[in-house]
């Protein structure tokens, strides 16, 4: 989840003062997928696709991106999930309850943070940052929603991929450290405004409240879901907003060149399939 923001983590002494090459030591190669394709509408990480404001993006308008990345993933494939304490097992037929298994070629994680180019007379940007190597499982009771449960969702924080080369190596070493926490984890603890009954195909809008480990940090955090279940699919959006301090770390900030905001805001656009 999350999160950081931007910036590299040794700026040359001897590099020119113009803003061009200011920028330059921030940020170097935007992604390939991104670098081949200018006339694509839907550039995820370029500058010039992101709207200059703190606002969580419209569940809508995000789609399920993937980028790849050359930071091997960390392998999370054995973490066996803890399955939220909400009444299931016994009370749960089989019958009405389907579990469903996170996608992660069709799922991906985001961070985005504001971020302030001091050298450029305060020009913002608002950095984001994606991974797709995320796992988890969710049971559905279609009888009685109220019974359904959700298991730790877990997500290597390692690979996420921005569109500035040096912001994702800064970021794992100097600031997030996700080179040495690679894994995030959210624990599900409550599920809450879920509906008395189901049907499939209906988009549901309920709150998770639960437990986020970052940095072997964990602090309470709750997602705002919108989810819709049809046939063997699930598709979903949950979001919140974090800030960096409450798990261990400083905003990225280089005197003289760039400031992040201590706010990152954090979105799972998942696709889950039933498995029995």
């Amino acid at each position: 989840m999350l999160l950081a923001a931007a910036c590299t983590n040794s700026v040359s002494q001897s590099e020119d003062a113009t803003s061009n090459q200011d920028e330059d030591s921030i940020s170097t190669v935007t992604v390939t997928s991104i670098e081949k394709s200018e006339d694509t509408a839907t550039k995820i990480n370029s500058e010039d696709s992101i709207s200059p404001t703190k606002n969580i993006p419209e569940t809508d308008q995000r789609e399920s991106q993937t980028l790849t990345t050359d930071i091997p993933p960390t392998h999370i494939v054995g973490v066996n999930p803890t399955m939220s304490p909400i009444p299931s097992s016994s009370l749960v037929s089989e019958d009405s309850a389907v579990m469903y298994v996170i996608d992660q070629s069709q799922s991906n994680v985001s961070y985005g943070v504001g971020e302030t180019f001091l050298n450029q007379n305060n020009r913002y940007n608002y950095a984001e940052g994606v991974t797709n190597i995320v796992s988890g499982e969710i049971i559905v009771n279609f009888a009685e929603p109220a019974l359904s449960s959700v298991g730790d969702i877990t997500v290597d924080i390692k690979a996420f991929k921005s569109d500035k080369t040096r912001r994702d190596n800064a970021i794992r070493d100097r600031w997030l450290e996700s080179n040495k926490f690679p894994i995030a984890i959210f624990t599900p603890m409550q599920l809450k405004g879920l509906p008395e009954k189901y049907i499939p195909g209906d988009t549901v809008h309920f709150e998770i409240d639960g437990n986020l480990s970052v940095r072997n940090t964990i602090r309470p955090a709750s997602f705002s879901v919108k989810l819709n279940v049809n046939d063997d699919e699930m598709l979903g959006q949950a979001s919140t907003r974090l800030l960096m301090t409450d798990f261990g770390f400083d905003p990225p900030d280089i005197s003289g060149i760039l400031k992040s905001e201590n706010e990152v805001d954090i979105t799972f656009v998942f696709l889950a399939r039933a498995i029995n």
